[in-house]
């Protein structure tokens, strides 16, 4: 059985990069009316457009996703670049090109997400008799924001690839699975505390700050630390959770809702 993967970023910006400068660059996680994303740049001192390379200027520009595929490519990492807009469509050539089984889906701003717990829904995946459509731990939102995963079976990715016509839930797909599960094999994985209201996730300048802080308390002793990990550090140091305490864990799927809601009104 061959497993993909695939990061994504929903909902509100999102981190892309960091140029030699040390400047970073986001992009939104919704479009506009003309169905284009924001993109940014957080300067790492004081604004200054020169010290914005030229293919990150392009990027700025959606004149080029180039960035992302040179870094790609300079890691190693396979890739395929498909339709920005069409979600469904980019994921399912994704994985046709890949000869995928199984596709594993990771948010790219939840750079905190615990492998223990993927490894647990895989796991769960391939032990179950009948392979269910999807195993996830967002179908009842227990988890802290920023260590949501899913894993799907390709199988149903190619029905949705073929039967869904509307442009928004092709983007959003995953959350059409979720409010119409009972027409799909899904199970879900709690966790034993509910732990929805923190937020360990990366969509403003704060959030990255928190980030780096439990980095710098973990990475070096232990570079595979995980959810356990990083609840005791808050515990022992309450200060690091109130960088970004004034951000609610709902966000993402705050964002969610309104965007659903002017597709209704539309």
């Amino acid at each position: 059985m061959n497993f993909g993967m695939w990061i994504v970023a929903q909902f509100r910006g999102v981190l892309v990069g960091m140029d030699e400068f040390g400047n970073n660059y986001y992009r939104s996680k919704t479009k506009d009316l003309n169905s284009r994303e924001r993109r940014w740049v957080l300067y790492k001192s004081e604004p200054d457009g020169s010290l914005v390379p030229p293919e990150w200027h392009a990027w700025l520009h959606h004149t080029t996703d180039k960035p992302l595929i040179e870094f790609a490519k300079k890691e190693n990492i396979a890739y395929f670049a498909g339709s920005e807009n069409d979600i469904i469509d980019r994921i399912y050539k994704t994985g046709e090109k890949f000869s995928c089984d199984v596709l594993v889906k990771i948010n790219a701003d939840c750079p905190l997400i615990d492998i223990k717990l993927i490894e647990n829904g895989i796991n769960l995946f391939i032990s179950s008799k009948n392979k269910p459509d999807l195993v996830t731990n967002c179908v009842e939102e227990t988890f802290p924001e920023g260590m949501q995963y899913s894993i799907f079976n390709f199988s149903i990715i190619k029905k949705i690839w073929l039967t869904l016509k509307e442009s928004f839930w092709r983007e959003y797909f995953y959350r059409f699975m979720l409010e119409n599960k009972n027409d799909f094999s899904i199970i879900n994985i709690k966790n034993e505390q509910d732990l929805s209201k923190l937020r360990w996730t990366v969509d403003y300048q704060e959030d990255l700050e928190f980030v780096k802080k439990i980095y710098n308390k973990l990475y070096t002793k232990n570079q595979f630390f995980g959810m356990n990990e990083i609840i005791n550090v808050l515990k022992e140091n309450p200060e690091i959770a109130k960088i970004n305490e004034k951000y609610s864990g709902k966000i993402g799927i705050n964002n969610y809702n309104n965007s659903k809601e002017k597709f209704k009104n539309q």
